[in-house]
Protein backbone atom coordinates (compact mmCIF):
# COMPACT_ATOMS: atom_id res chain seq x y z
CA UNK A 1 0.00 0.00 0.00
CA UNK A 2 2.32 2.60 1.07
CA UNK A 3 4.88 1.51 -1.84
CA UNK A 4 1.73 2.32 -4.21
CA UNK A 5 1.24 5.71 -2.73
CA UNK A 6 4.96 6.55 -3.11
CA UNK A 7 4.48 5.17 -7.24
CA UNK A 8 1.22 7.35 -7.66
CA UNK A 9 2.84 10.55 -5.81
CA UNK A 10 1.31 13.60 -7.50
CA UNK A 11 3.55 16.49 -6.27
CA UNK A 12 1.30 19.14 -7.99
CA UNK A 13 -2.05 17.23 -5.91
CA UNK A 14 0.08 17.56 -2.78
CA UNK A 15 0.57 21.32 -3.58
CA UNK A 16 -3.63 21.61 -3.94
CA UNK A 17 -4.52 20.86 -0.61
CA UNK A 18 -1.47 22.41 1.22
CA UNK A 19 -2.49 25.98 -0.02
CA UNK A 20 -6.01 24.99 1.06
CA UNK A 21 -4.60 23.88 4.34
CA UNK A 22 -2.62 27.15 4.79
CA UNK A 23 -5.56 29.35 3.72
CA UNK A 24 -7.37 27.89 6.29
CA UNK A 25 -4.50 27.79 8.98
CA UNK A 26 -1.88 30.39 8.02
CA UNK A 27 0.94 28.28 8.76
CA UNK A 28 4.25 27.76 7.10
CA UNK A 29 3.74 25.59 3.75
CA UNK A 30 6.98 23.93 4.73
CA UNK A 31 5.60 22.59 7.85
CA UNK A 32 1.80 21.36 5.86
CA UNK A 33 4.19 19.96 3.72
CA UNK A 34 6.64 17.93 5.94
CA UNK A 35 3.50 17.13 8.44
CA UNK A 36 1.64 15.80 5.03
CA UNK A 37 4.59 13.26 4.24
CA UNK A 38 5.39 12.06 7.88
CA UNK A 39 1.35 11.16 8.02
CA UNK A 40 1.49 9.64 4.56
CA UNK A 41 4.79 6.78 6.34
CA UNK A 42 2.88 6.61 10.26
CA UNK A 43 -0.99 6.55 9.34
CA UNK A 44 -0.90 5.88 5.54
CA UNK A 45 -2.71 8.73 5.09
CA UNK A 46 -3.39 10.96 1.62
CA UNK A 47 -3.21 14.07 1.10
CA UNK A 48 -7.05 14.95 0.60
CA UNK A 49 -7.59 12.90 3.77
CA UNK A 50 -5.17 15.26 5.29
CA UNK A 51 -7.25 17.98 4.63
CA UNK A 52 -10.56 16.77 5.74
CA UNK A 53 -9.55 14.71 8.62
CA UNK A 54 -8.19 17.92 9.62
CA UNK A 55 -4.94 16.56 10.77
CA UNK A 56 -2.96 20.06 10.68
CA UNK A 57 -5.56 20.84 14.18
CA UNK A 58 -4.53 17.47 15.57
CA UNK A 59 -1.18 17.07 16.74
CA UNK A 60 -1.37 13.89 19.18
CA UNK A 61 -0.29 10.41 17.49
CA UNK A 62 -2.67 8.76 19.99
CA UNK A 63 -5.85 10.95 18.32
CA UNK A 64 -4.28 10.57 14.71
CA UNK A 65 -3.93 7.03 14.65
CA UNK A 66 -8.10 6.79 15.27
CA UNK A 67 -9.07 7.83 11.75
CA UNK A 68 -10.14 5.42 9.96
CA UNK A 69 -8.34 5.15 6.38
CA UNK A 70 -8.91 3.81 2.97
CA UNK A 71 -6.82 0.68 4.03
CA UNK A 72 -8.76 0.43 6.82
CA UNK A 73 -11.70 0.44 4.63
CA UNK A 74 -10.59 -1.88 2.15
CA UNK A 75 -9.60 -4.46 5.13
CA UNK A 76 -13.40 -4.20 7.01
CA UNK A 77 -14.80 -4.58 3.22
CA UNK A 78 -12.71 -7.74 3.24
CA UNK A 79 -13.32 -9.16 6.48
CA UNK A 80 -16.77 -8.61 6.88
CA UNK A 81 -18.44 -8.83 3.49
CA UNK A 82 -19.14 -11.53 1.56
CA UNK A 83 -17.89 -11.59 -2.65
CA UNK A 84 -21.07 -13.46 -3.88
CA UNK A 85 -23.49 -11.22 -1.85
CA UNK A 86 -21.46 -7.98 -2.93
CA UNK A 87 -22.98 -8.45 -6.65
CA UNK A 88 -26.67 -7.43 -5.36
CA UNK A 89 -25.01 -4.26 -4.35
CA UNK A 90 -22.93 -3.88 -7.69
CA UNK A 91 -25.83 -4.77 -10.04
CA UNK A 92 -29.00 -2.03 -9.84
CA UNK A 93 -31.07 -4.42 -11.81
CA UNK A 94 -30.38 -7.59 -8.72
CA UNK A 95 -30.64 -4.09 -5.97
CA UNK A 96 -34.08 -3.71 -7.47
CA UNK A 97 -35.39 -6.99 -7.30
CA UNK A 98 -33.84 -8.02 -3.68
CA UNK A 99 -34.61 -4.28 -2.02
CA UNK A 100 -37.98 -3.62 -3.99
CA UNK A 101 -40.15 -3.20 -0.68
CA UNK A 102 -38.07 -0.58 0.42
CA UNK A 103 -37.81 1.31 -2.87
CA UNK A 104 -41.16 2.94 -2.83
CA UNK A 105 -40.93 3.56 -6.61
CA UNK A 106 -41.63 1.22 -9.83
CA UNK A 107 -38.74 0.25 -12.14
CA UNK A 108 -38.29 -1.78 -14.96
CA UNK A 109 -35.50 -3.83 -16.53
CA UNK A 110 -35.66 -2.94 -19.97
CA UNK A 111 -34.02 -6.20 -21.20
CA UNK A 112 -37.08 -7.89 -20.17
CA UNK A 113 -39.97 -5.04 -21.86
CA UNK A 114 -41.73 -4.50 -24.44
CA UNK A 115 -42.63 -1.49 -26.02
CA UNK A 116 -46.50 -1.67 -24.85
CA UNK A 117 -45.30 -2.09 -21.57
CA UNK A 118 -42.58 0.57 -21.82
CA UNK A 119 -45.37 3.16 -22.58
CA UNK A 120 -47.48 2.07 -20.22
CA UNK A 121 -44.83 2.75 -17.78
CA UNK A 122 -43.80 6.47 -18.97
CA UNK A 123 -47.77 7.08 -19.02
CA UNK A 124 -47.79 6.28 -15.55
CA UNK A 125 -44.38 8.11 -14.55
CA UNK A 126 -43.49 10.64 -17.32
CA UNK A 127 -40.40 11.56 -15.49
CA UNK A 128 -37.76 8.81 -14.94
CA UNK A 129 -34.30 7.53 -14.72
CA UNK A 130 -32.51 5.33 -16.68
CA UNK A 131 -29.27 4.09 -15.72
CA UNK A 132 -26.64 1.43 -16.51
CA UNK A 133 -26.75 -1.33 -13.84
CA UNK A 134 -23.01 -0.91 -13.03
CA UNK A 135 -22.67 2.91 -12.94
CA UNK A 136 -21.20 4.51 -10.11
CA UNK A 137 -20.78 8.19 -9.09
CA UNK A 138 -23.78 9.51 -10.78
CA UNK A 139 -22.05 8.70 -14.23
CA UNK A 140 -24.28 6.76 -16.86
CA UNK A 141 -27.67 7.95 -15.58
CA UNK A 142 -29.78 10.22 -17.50
CA UNK A 143 -33.40 12.35 -16.79
CA UNK A 144 -35.88 11.61 -19.32
CA UNK A 145 -39.18 13.68 -19.11
CA UNK A 146 -41.53 11.76 -21.38
CA UNK A 147 -44.09 14.08 -21.15
CA UNK A 148 -43.68 15.10 -25.36
CA UNK A 149 -43.60 11.93 -26.49
CA UNK A 150 -46.39 10.91 -28.25
CA UNK A 151 -46.53 7.18 -26.29
CA UNK A 152 -49.04 6.01 -28.94
CA UNK A 153 -46.69 5.57 -31.50
CA UNK A 154 -45.21 2.70 -31.23
CA UNK A 155 -42.14 2.97 -33.51
CA UNK A 156 -41.28 5.86 -31.00
CA UNK A 157 -41.57 4.26 -28.22
CA UNK A 158 -39.15 1.35 -29.59
CA UNK A 159 -36.69 3.24 -30.64
CA UNK A 160 -36.87 4.75 -27.35
CA UNK A 161 -36.26 1.44 -25.29
CA UNK A 162 -33.70 0.22 -28.74
CA UNK A 163 -31.63 3.41 -27.51
CA UNK A 164 -31.61 2.63 -23.88
CA UNK A 165 -30.93 -0.55 -23.86
CA UNK A 166 -28.23 -0.22 -27.08
CA UNK A 167 -26.17 1.88 -24.47
CA UNK A 168 -26.22 -0.44 -21.91
CA UNK A 169 -28.85 1.89 -19.85
CA UNK A 170 -31.24 -1.56 -18.82
CA UNK A 171 -32.73 -0.12 -15.87
CA UNK A 172 -35.98 2.22 -15.81
CA UNK A 173 -37.15 3.68 -12.61
CA UNK A 174 -39.93 5.78 -11.59
CA UNK A 175 -38.91 9.73 -10.78
CA UNK A 176 -39.21 10.65 -7.08
CA UNK A 177 -40.68 13.54 -5.75
CA UNK A 178 -38.36 14.99 -2.56
CA UNK A 179 -39.86 16.08 1.08
CA UNK A 180 -40.21 20.04 0.73
CA UNK A 181 -37.42 20.47 3.16
CA UNK A 182 -34.59 18.47 1.50
CA UNK A 183 -36.06 20.26 -1.96
CA UNK A 184 -35.30 23.64 -0.02
CA UNK A 185 -31.50 22.91 -0.09
CA UNK A 186 -31.60 22.41 -3.81
CA UNK A 187 -34.28 21.18 -6.14
CA UNK A 188 -32.95 20.36 -9.02
CA UNK A 189 -31.61 16.81 -7.51
CA UNK A 190 -32.91 14.34 -5.40
CA UNK A 191 -31.08 14.89 -2.23
CA UNK A 192 -29.89 11.78 -0.58
CA UNK A 193 -28.83 10.63 3.22
CA UNK A 194 -25.71 8.16 3.04
CA UNK A 195 -26.29 6.56 5.98
CA UNK A 196 -23.32 3.50 6.69
CA UNK A 197 -23.98 0.27 8.61
CA UNK A 198 -22.02 -1.63 10.40
CA UNK A 199 -23.60 -5.32 11.74
CA UNK A 200 -21.54 -7.04 14.13
CA UNK A 201 -21.25 -11.17 14.43
CA UNK A 202 -24.65 -11.59 16.05
CA UNK A 203 -26.03 -9.80 13.00
CA UNK A 204 -27.86 -6.63 14.71
CA UNK A 205 -26.87 -2.98 12.17
CA UNK A 206 -25.22 -0.41 13.88
CA UNK A 207 -25.17 3.20 12.47
CA UNK A 208 -21.70 4.33 11.91
CA UNK A 209 -22.37 7.78 10.63
CA UNK A 210 -24.90 9.82 8.07
CA UNK A 211 -24.07 12.46 5.71
CA UNK A 212 -26.32 14.29 3.66
CA UNK A 213 -25.44 14.88 -0.10
CA UNK A 214 -26.68 17.38 -2.61
CA UNK A 215 -26.27 18.64 -6.45
CA UNK A 216 -25.37 21.77 -7.71
CA UNK A 217 -24.34 23.91 -10.23
CA UNK A 218 -27.64 22.28 -12.22
CA UNK A 219 -26.66 18.96 -11.83
CA UNK A 220 -29.93 16.42 -11.54
CA UNK A 221 -27.24 14.16 -9.60
CA UNK A 222 -25.98 14.61 -5.84
CA UNK A 223 -22.76 12.74 -5.89
CA UNK A 224 -19.82 13.84 -4.91
CA UNK A 225 -18.04 12.11 -7.63
CA UNK A 226 -19.94 14.58 -10.06
CA UNK A 227 -19.39 18.02 -8.26
CA UNK A 228 -22.19 17.63 -5.18
CA UNK A 229 -21.77 18.93 -1.81
CA UNK A 230 -21.62 16.45 1.74
CA UNK A 231 -22.40 17.62 5.09
CA UNK A 232 -21.64 15.40 8.47
CA UNK A 233 -25.11 14.40 9.93
CA UNK A 234 -24.72 14.25 13.73
CA UNK A 235 -26.59 12.03 15.95
CA UNK A 236 -29.94 13.50 16.49
CA UNK A 237 -30.14 14.78 12.93
CA UNK A 238 -28.89 17.90 12.83
CA UNK A 239 -26.14 19.51 10.52
CA UNK A 240 -23.76 21.62 12.50
CA UNK A 241 -20.46 21.79 10.22
CA UNK A 242 -20.24 23.25 6.21
CA UNK A 243 -20.59 21.54 3.56
CA UNK A 244 -17.66 19.94 2.04
CA UNK A 245 -16.66 19.97 -2.20
CA UNK A 246 -14.68 16.78 -2.83
CA UNK A 247 -13.57 18.02 -6.28
CA UNK A 248 -12.68 21.67 -5.12
CA UNK A 249 -11.94 20.95 -0.93
CA UNK A 250 -14.12 23.76 -0.33
CA UNK A 251 -16.41 24.32 2.64
CA UNK A 252 -19.64 25.87 2.33
CA UNK A 253 -22.03 26.96 5.91
CA UNK A 254 -25.14 27.44 3.10
CA UNK A 255 -25.92 26.06 -0.22
CA UNK A 256 -23.93 28.14 -3.30
CA UNK A 257 -27.02 28.22 -5.23
CA UNK A 258 -29.53 28.49 -2.85
CA UNK A 259 -28.40 30.14 -0.29
CA UNK A 260 -29.89 27.70 2.31
CA UNK A 261 -28.27 27.01 5.78
CA UNK A 262 -26.14 23.76 5.84
CA UNK A 263 -25.75 24.92 9.65
CA UNK A 264 -28.55 24.12 11.88
CA UNK A 265 -30.59 21.78 8.75
CA UNK A 266 -32.40 19.15 10.51
CA UNK A 267 -32.45 16.55 7.95
CA UNK A 268 -36.43 15.46 7.59
CA UNK A 269 -37.33 11.90 8.60
CA UNK A 270 -33.76 11.32 9.45
CA UNK A 271 -34.36 8.51 12.60
CA UNK A 272 -36.74 6.75 10.11
CA UNK A 273 -34.64 6.47 7.63
CA UNK A 274 -31.90 5.04 9.88
CA UNK A 275 -33.92 2.43 11.03
CA UNK A 276 -35.47 1.68 7.29
CA UNK A 277 -31.50 0.97 6.50
CA UNK A 278 -31.49 -0.84 9.84
CA UNK A 279 -34.25 -3.72 8.35
CA UNK A 280 -32.96 -3.56 5.06
CA UNK A 281 -29.12 -4.57 6.04
CA UNK A 282 -30.75 -7.65 7.45
CA UNK A 283 -31.87 -8.94 4.40
CA UNK A 284 -28.42 -9.65 3.16
CA UNK A 285 -26.33 -10.46 6.57
CA UNK A 286 -23.86 -11.41 4.37
CA UNK A 287 -23.12 -8.02 3.76
CA UNK A 288 -22.45 -6.63 6.96
CA UNK A 289 -21.10 -3.18 6.02
CA UNK A 290 -22.86 -1.06 3.34
CA UNK A 291 -23.46 2.58 2.61
CA UNK A 292 -26.92 2.89 2.04
CA UNK A 293 -28.27 5.80 -0.14
CA UNK A 294 -31.84 7.00 1.41
CA UNK A 295 -34.61 9.60 -0.69
CA UNK A 296 -36.60 11.53 1.59
CA UNK A 297 -40.11 11.44 -0.21
CA UNK A 298 -43.25 13.37 1.34
CA UNK A 299 -44.30 10.01 2.07
CA UNK A 300 -41.28 8.86 4.24
CA UNK A 301 -37.51 7.66 3.24
CA UNK A 302 -36.75 5.15 0.83
CA UNK A 303 -34.08 3.02 -0.48
CA UNK A 304 -32.18 4.55 -3.99
CA UNK A 305 -28.92 2.23 -3.99
CA UNK A 306 -26.85 0.32 -1.64
CA UNK A 307 -22.72 0.42 -2.16
CA UNK A 308 -20.59 -2.80 -1.19
CA UNK A 309 -17.46 -0.28 -0.36
CA UNK A 310 -18.66 2.63 1.67
CA UNK A 311 -16.95 5.83 0.86
CA UNK A 312 -14.55 6.19 4.16
CA UNK A 313 -14.06 9.83 3.77
CA UNK A 314 -17.14 10.28 4.61
CA UNK A 315 -16.40 9.84 8.51
CA UNK A 316 -15.49 13.28 8.61
CA UNK A 317 -16.31 16.32 6.79
CA UNK A 318 -13.69 18.90 8.37
CA UNK A 319 -14.91 17.53 12.00
CA UNK A 320 -16.72 14.48 13.60
CA UNK A 321 -19.18 15.65 15.93
CA UNK A 322 -16.97 14.55 18.53
CA UNK A 323 -13.97 16.77 16.87
CA UNK A 324 -10.22 15.28 16.86
CA UNK A 325 -11.13 11.77 16.77
CA UNK A 326 -11.44 9.01 14.31
CA UNK A 327 -14.25 6.41 13.49
CA UNK A 328 -11.67 3.37 14.22
CA UNK A 329 -12.20 3.13 17.63
CA UNK A 330 -15.96 2.82 17.09
CA UNK A 331 -15.31 -0.06 13.94
CA UNK A 332 -13.04 -2.09 16.12
CA UNK A 333 -16.02 -1.88 18.70
CA UNK A 334 -18.34 -3.85 16.38
CA UNK A 335 -15.41 -5.86 14.58
CA UNK A 336 -12.45 -5.99 16.85
CA UNK A 337 -10.63 -7.98 14.18
CA UNK A 338 -10.05 -4.82 12.20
Amino acid sequence: MLFRRIRGFSFGRMLVYVREVKKETKMPCLFIVLDMLLCVLLYNVGFFDYHIFGFVHIRRHRDRKTFFTMRDNWRLCRLVNRPEDAEVFRDKVLFCRTFGPFLGREYLDLRQTDEGTLAAFLRRHPVVFVKSPGGFGGLEVERFDASAVNLGDTARVQALHNDWVGRGLYLLEEGLSQHAEMRALYPKSINTIRIVTLADEDGEPHLLYAFLRTGRGGAFVDNTTSGGLSALICSDGVIRRPALSDKTGEYFDAHPDTGCSFIGFRVPCYKEAVELCRRAARVRPGMRYVGWDVAVTPDGPVLVEGNDLPAYDGQIYHQQEHPGRGLKPAVRAIVPQL
